[in-house]
C-alpha cells in the first residue's frame, strides 16, 4: 500500500476552496446548484487551455460539420461539464431524490441481479458519469469501483468520502495492487465499475472515430479470465439535473487467442462507446487526447 502523501500548505488552501465551493453549492437548491455552475464554466470555457483542444478534437470527428455548429457543441459541453462537478459535490443530495435518474435497461439489469456470475460494467465521461452507480445499487448489484486519485489528498479523502456510499464493494484507486482486488470481487459473484474511454499509453489499438486509438484492455480481460459479462453503461442528461442511464452487453470477442479476444472485445467496447457519442457529442468529455 503505498504511503499517504502528506499534504502541504499549498494542499489545504486548496481544500478550503474546494470545500467552500461545495458549501455554497450545497446550500442552493440542486437544479440551481447546477445550472450556476455549468453557466459559469460555459462562460470561463474560452480561457480555459482545453478550449482549442476541444472544438480541434470535435473537427477531427465530425469533419462535416460548419464552424458554427462547432462551437456551439463546445460551449455546450463545457456547460455539462460544469453542471457534473456541481452535482458531484451535491451527490448526497442528488441520489435522495432517485426520481431524476430513470433507467432504460432495466431487463439486463435483472439478469445481471438474478444471475450468480459477477460482471464487468464499464463506462465513458458523458452526461454525469457519477451517478451510473445508482440503477446497481437500486437493484442489489454489489459493485466496486476504481478511481483515478486527485492530487490533492485532503481532496482525494473528501471526494472518497462521498462517493463511498455508491461502492460497497469499495472504492479503489488506479494502482497495481487494486487488480488482485476487483478480480477477486468479481470472481465471488459482484460487479465492477470502471472508466474505459480514455487514452490508455500502454493499451491496444483499437478503432475510434476513424483512427486506430490506444485503449485499455483491462476490462475485457477481467471479462475474459472470469468468463463474465462486459457491460457497456452510459448516463445521458436529458433536461437539467434529469438523466436516462442505458447499459448494453459488449457480446463476447471472437479469435483464436486470449489476446485477440480481448482485442476484439475493447473494439467493440469502444464502437459502443462512439456510437452513443454520436447520438449526444456535446454531453461527452473531449478535452482529453485519445491518441
Amino acid at each position: 500500500m503505498p504511503k499517504p502523501t502528506t499534504p502541504t500548505l499549498q494542499h489545504r488552501l486548496e481544500y478550503v476552496g474546494f470545500r467552500a465551493v461545495a458549501g455554497i453549492m450545497n446550500a442552493l437548491p440542486l437544479g440551481v446548484a447546477s445550472a450556476t455552475m455549468g453557466f459559469v464554466w460555459k462562460i470561463l470555457a474560452r480561457f480555459n487551455h482545453r478550449h482549442a483542444t476541444v472544438q480541434k478534437h470535435l473537427r477531427e470527428a465530425f469533419p462535416a460539420k460548419d464552424e458554427a455548429w462547432i462551437r456551439q457543441t463546445t460551449f455546450r459541453h463545457w456547460n455539462n461539464l460544469g453542471r457534473t462537478m456541481a452535482e458531484g459535490l451535491c451527490i448526497g443530495k442528488l441520489l435522495k431524490q432517485r426520481h431524476r435518474i430513470t433507467l432504460e435497461s432495466q431487463d439486463l439489469i435483472d439478469q445481471l441481479a438474478q444471475s450468480t456470475k459477477g460482471a464487468v460494467f464499464v463506462s465513458l465521461h458523458m452526461g454525469n458519469w457519477e451517478l451510473l452507480a445508482v440503477p446497481a445499487l437500486q437493484n442489489g448489484l454489489s459493485m466496486a469501483g476504481i478511481y483515478q486519485r486527485a492530487s490533492n489528498p485532503l481532496v482525494d479523502r473528501y471526494i472518497r468520502l462521498v462517493r463511498q456510499p455508491l461502492y460497497p464493494g469499495g472504492l479503489h484507486s488506479k494502482r497495481n495492487t487494486s487488480v488482485n482486488a476487483l478480480i477477486k470481487w468479481v470472481r465471488g459473484g459482484e460487479t465492477v465499475c470502471m472508466m474505459g474511454d480514455l487514452r490508455q499509453r500502454r493499451g491496444i489499438e483499437v478503432p475510434f472515430f476513424g483512427q486506430m486509438v490506444p485503449s485499455t484492455p483491462f476490462p475485457a480481460m477481467i471479462a475474459e479470465k472470469l468468463d463474465v459479462p462486459l457491460i457497456a453503461a452510459c448516463c445521458r442528461r436529458t433536461k437539467g439535473c434529469h438523466f436516462t442511464i442505458q447499459v448494453v452487453e459488449i457480446s463476447t470477442g471472437t479469435g483464436e487467442t486470449v489476446d485477440d479476444r480481448i482485442a476484439d472485445a475493447t473494439a467493440r467496447l469502444n464502437k459502443q462507446f462512439e456510437d452513443w457519442i454520436r447520438e449526444t457529442p456535446e454531453q461527452w468529455m473531449w478535452g482529453h487526447r485519445r491518441r
